[in-house]
């Protein structure tokens, strides 16, 4: 009994700290409730296209000109790149850094992001300025001081030498984004990229921060103008539309599922199912302490009849009952905080993955946890004490217990109501590993197995850049632990931002379409065993395939080409026509979770991000020994990082096994919690039909024909229970599965599965019980014994 509301209580706790801290993400920047992100939208033909988080550097600027009703704003721009540091010693610490930002002056101001060191109002106003995180500070410069010391950018985009002017503190685990350094955007905005204005490259996040007052609403409908003035024929060339969306700052995390965002972001739909779950696993707690706990009061209704008869009063009773109930429920509370606790040891890796443990001391976490376990308390204390308090001392006295003491169709239809989440628990964990199984076990279009990626030099990139990429091929070829090596912009797993519209040239009111921009060399597709459908391969002679793309089948079908031959040699483009080469199948770029998009593949071998070698060897200790070895002659002094590509793909679904252990454990808990109130039910059945137990067994019944009857009884309520929980749990769980462009169907077998194994466990409950009613010596039974 104890140990049922303790458990219910317990996960009730842990759900409650994860929707806590999912609900509290960016609520800690003071102004907070006046920033927000511009979400850039396409429409053809009032159709939505695309929605994108990242737009022009220019828009920001524009809109402050145009409305006093902006305060202030802050433009970021992707800085990942190799970062060094030559220490006075001579020694050169340089590594990869992924967390790396250009970001106005204004991102201090905007945002509460708190300055160990230096002047919010004075820092990244230089062009060669940074910021730095404290462990980015103590990663780099141990015990210097890092404020006037130099770091160099190496990046694709805008690198260099950057002076150190600040520290901030490390970015708090329930922000949106995170990051360890912050560039001043003057210097990016040097680069001659951005040089043709600020109203084509859309690489950039915008955040705006509003004047107390401001409608955001009003002013959204008013932004169409900014665009309109300033790309407006560009977009009409195009038959496109585009529009600027306000997305409040505090609904970033939970409600924003768009292309490009900086880090990956929870789902609202998760925390009102688990609020839901919360709920119900505690209901189930409660209610399986009021089944057990007036179960066990029959056994004291001789005590009642007694205390009656000697004149108690029914209020005496009430209060007795009462304090022996509430304390009960608070043993039981404090044994489920302990054991709250030891779920957080046994959970600290999801909890650390999504949002550490500083919820934990949040007035608002503890204030809705204690309001709601101080109801149950109440309304799970009371309804005992009054059912036990309201037997007749005459009747009891004599031997005879009230037929509907306790509420036997009552506590039946607990038993119902408990065993119905429990089921669609074992549902929804089923259904949940099977589309996990299902997106991990089905063929992605190409091999990513075997596959060690190394993140490529961040040096200038020019003509010698691919030479030195081909020499880093050469030498690792000529050992045999390696079969290929390719580079490329992007690698399977991750998303590809670079993007752009294109057209089939030589076809009337050709439809520009969106498509990703990947950068490769000729062994990319070789590499990853990607199949063709039509035409051939880039060329090693890069002057062979000047002009040339291949296309993916997405991109095949997206152009209108009724064939992968029909589209060889033809031409598509932005402004410049582009011959197609050859067309391959369509991979998943990205987990299953995403559709295949229109891919053009480029032969632009120097504009690589990632160097991807197929191994022959499974020897990994000495592979990476002797990479390593290779990619430093090739590139020296770059920093050689690396990953395995099956490892990396994988990550995409760690989200989805985390939301998948939660429903196994949580299910663990109700069917566990379900199963005592199903004992307590046996238990009130057992002792109310003893006499017709001993009856039965004098006219010559078998103990096999008891067991039998009293555990028919037992399972009237699972069976019902099975019955509900199954078409609540198919029409919940194909709503869950919608969220995946490719999904499993649900098959008949889960249903049984579910409900096999809910019947299994509620006859291994009551068979205990059952059995020893059964063995009973019929005598004792007649006489009451």
């Amino acid at each position: 009994m104890i140990f049922g509301l303790a458990s219910g209580i317990a996960a009730f706790l842990l759900i409650t700290q994860y929707v806590f801290s999912e609900l509290s993400y960016d609520a800690f920047h003071s102004r907070a409730d006046r920033i927000y992100r511009i979400r850039l939208d396409d429409y053809k033909q009032d159709v939505l296209t695309n929605s994108s988080v990242i737009s022009y550097y220019a828009e920001a600027p524009a809109i402050k000109e145009a409305f006093p009703e902006m305060e202030d704003f802050v433009r970021l721009h992707r800085a990942d790149g190799m970062i060094s540091y030559r220490k006075p010693t001579g020694d050169l610490v340089s590594y990869h850094e992924k967390r790396a930002f250009y970001a106005d002056s204004s991102l201090f101001n905007v945002f509460s992001f708190p300055l160990l060191k230096g002047n919010a109002g004075q820092v990244l106003r230089r062009p060669e300025s940074v910021v730095i995180s404290e462990t980015m500070a103590r990663k780099y410069f141990g015990q210097e001081d890092p404020v006037g010391k130099t770091l160099r950018l190496s990046s694709e985009w805008q690198g260099g030498d950057y002076v150190v002017e600040g520290i901030f503190a490390d970015i708090p685990s329930n922000s949106h984004i995170h990051f360890d350094f912050v560039f001043s955007i003057q210097n990016l905005l040097k680069n001659k990229q951005f040089a043709t204005g600020g109203w084509y490259w859309t690489n950039f996040y915008t955040y705006l921060l509003l004047k107390p007052g401001t409608a955001p609403a009003a002013l959204e409908a008013r932004l169409s103008g900014v665009i309109e003035k300033n790309i407006g024929k560009r977009l009409n060339r195009y038959n496109i539309r585009q529009a600027f969306v306000l997305q409040p700052l505090r609904s970033i995390h939970l409600h924003s599922q768009t292309a490009s965002e900086v880090e990956a972001n929870g789902k609202i739909v998760i925390v009102y199912v688990l609020i839901l779950v919360a709920f119900l696993i505690l209901a189930i707690g409660w209610l399986n302490y009021i089944n057990l706990s007036t179960a066990k009061g029959i056994e004291r209704a001789q005590e009642v009849g007694i205390r009656k008869a000697l004149g108690s009063e029914k209020r005496q009773l009430v209060q007795q009952f009462l304090v022996e109930s509430l304390g009960f429920n608070l043993l039981s509370v404090l044994i489920g905080v302990g054991f709250f606790a030891l779920g957080l040891m046994f959970f600290a890796d999801w909890i650390q993955a999504t949002n550490g443990f500083s919820m934990l001391l949040s007035p608002g976490l503890w204030l809705v946890s204690l309001t709601v376990i101080c109801l149950g308390f109440f309304l799970s204390a009371f309804y005992p004490a009054f059912v036990l308090s309201s037997f007749k001392p005459i009747a009891i006295l004599k031997g005879y217990l009230p037929k509907k003491a306790g509420g036997e169709s009552f506590r039946k239809a607990l038993v119902v109501f408990q065993f119905t989440i429990s089921v669609f628990l074992i549902i929804a964990t089923l259904v949940i590993n099977q589309q996990l199984t299902f997106m991990q076990a089905q063929d992605l279009g190409m091999n990513i197995n075997q596959k060690l990626i190394i993140k490529a030099p961040k040096v200038l990139r020019t003509d010698s850049f691919t030479n030195d990429i081909r020499f880093f091929k050469d030498q690792a070829l000529a050992h045999t632990g390696f079969r290929r090596v390719t580079a490329s912009s992007e690698v399977p797993g991750q998303e590809i931002f670079w993007t752009d519209e294109w057209q089939r040239f030589h076809q009337p009111a050709s439809e520009y379409k969106l498509c990703s921009m990947l950068a490769i060399d000729e062994d990319f597709i070789p590499a990853y065993q990607i199949r063709l459908l039509a035409g051939r391969n880039f060329h090693k002679d890069l002057s062979l395939d000047d002009g040339s793309v291949i296309i993916n089948e997405s991109a095949l079908k997206a152009f209108g080409f009724a064939s992968a031959a029909q589209a060889i040699d033809q031409e598509i483009g932005n402004t410049i026509p582009r011959k197609i080469v050859g067309v391959v199948d369509d991979f998943h770029q990205q987990s299953l979770k995403t559709a295949n998009r229109p891919i053009i593949f480029q032969h632009i071998p120097w504009n690589s991000s990632f160097l991807t070698v197929a191994l022959g060897s499974k020897n990994a200790m000495q592979t990476v020994k002797t990479l390593e070895a290779t990619y430093e002659e090739a590139f020296p002094g770059n920093a050689f990082e690396f990953f395995f590509l099956d490892d990396h793909f994988q990550q995409q679904y760690e989200s989805d096994e985390r939301v998948a252990t939660l429903f196994s454990w949580f299910a663990v808990v109700a069917i566990s919690i379900a199963c005592l109130g199903l004992l307590g039910l046996a238990m009130f059945t057992a002792k109310n039909r003893t006499k017709e137990i001993g009856i039965r067994k004098v006219l010559g019944a078998s103990v096999g024909s008891v067991v039998v009857l009293l555990s028919r009884d037992f399972l009237k309520p699972v069976g019902i229970a099975i019955l509900l929980a199954s078409p609540l749990s198919w029409y919940a769980m194909t709503w869950w599965l919608q969220d995946f462009a490719y999904r499993t169907d649900i098959p008949l077998w889960t249903f049984a599965a579910a409900g096999l194994l809910a019947i299994a466990i509620a006859l291994i409950t009551v068979s205990f019980q059952s059995i020893r009613a059964a063995l009973m010596n019929p005598v004792r039974s007649l006489r009451g014994d």
